[in-house]
């Protein structure tokens, strides 16, 4: 398998709260394989995103429909994104882990990455990106900062994603509270 990976990470106080975010993406030829009823897109009836998911789908396709300056890094605009199901899950089990182990990062402990996450939904994907985010109340306030942070816009202005699932999950236990996943893809 060819890829090629960016890690971002931001940690930075607002308002005297600690906020993480980390971005990462890979690009190549997704490894799962699956039967052809179960590429069936959000647009089949699959699932519907909830309230706080078509918030988050809305704000990042208003930035994506603007001409944007991410870092260094300039970006037409380009194309909306879709809802998937399939990301959705994989975003889900991986905020749920987050919150339920209180760790922040793109690998969980026993080594599972974006990748895996996503095969095991049978995503098939030639391109496939995540940011995550932990502390946030809202999925405005997540946006917001992963539009602050390089390498997070960079993710949401990526023209090679066409679609997109996120998650968020709690724990008051936990450092954070409060985590939240977007898995961001193209389907093979």
């Amino acid at each position: 398998m060819k890829n090629s990976a960016v890690n971002s990470f931001a940690k930075r106080p607002i308002n005297g709260a600690l906020f993480r975010f980390m971005a990462l993406i890979l690009i190549g030829t997704g490894t799962a394989w699956a039967s052809d009823d179960s590429r069936q897109s959000a647009s089949s009836g699959e699932c519907e995103p909830t309230e706080q998911q078509q918030e988050m789908l809305n704000l990042v396709n208003e930035a994506r429909s603007q001409a944007r300056q991410c870092g260094e890094q300039s970006f037409d605009s380009v194309k909306p994104l879709t809802w998937s199901c399939k990301l959705h899950d994989a975003a889900k089990a991986h905020s749920k882990d987050m919150a339920e182990n209180q760790y922040f990062s793109h690998t969980s402990p026993e080594g599972v990455g974006i990748e895996q996450r996503v095969e095991e939904q049978d995503y098939v994907w030639r391109a496939v990106g995540e940011n995550i985010a932990a502390g946030h109340m809202s999925a405005s306030a997540v946006v917001e900062g992963w539009l602050e942070s390089p390498g997070h816009c960079s993710n949401i202005m990526n023209g090679a994603f066409t679609q997109m699932g996120m998650a968020k999950a709690d724990n008051p236990e936990s450092r954070y509270t409060t985590y939240w996943t977007q898995a961001l893809g193209r389907p093979r």
